[in-house]
């Protein structure tokens, strides 16, 4: 999980955040290209907060859990493309 480094001073609508589903493999990718992104609400950067791990019969529990604390969720392919 990303959050804004300015997310304090969003909109009360806007996400705080980006929370990226991945797997192990590629998390490092993730972080690093994460630290490049700037956000599309302010034009902050991004800076990582946590990070969690989850069985896939829970990931729909998660993927909600996310959105109601604010954050947009992405699949890494979404951040740094195809495999």
């Amino acid at each position: 999980m990303f959050n804004c480094s300015n997310y304090e001073n969003h909109p009360e609508d806007a996400e705080i955040g980006i929370a990226v589903i991945t797997n192990q493999e590629r998390s490092a990718l993730i972080t690093s290209t994460m630290s490049e992104r700037i956000c599309t609400v302010c034009g902050s950067e991004f800076s990582p907060v946590t990070e969690e791990s989850a069985l896939t019969p829970y990931l729909t529990h998660d993927i909600d859990r996310f959105k109601s604390s604010g954050y947009a969720i992405m699949k890494d392919v979404e951040i740094v493309g195809g495999y």
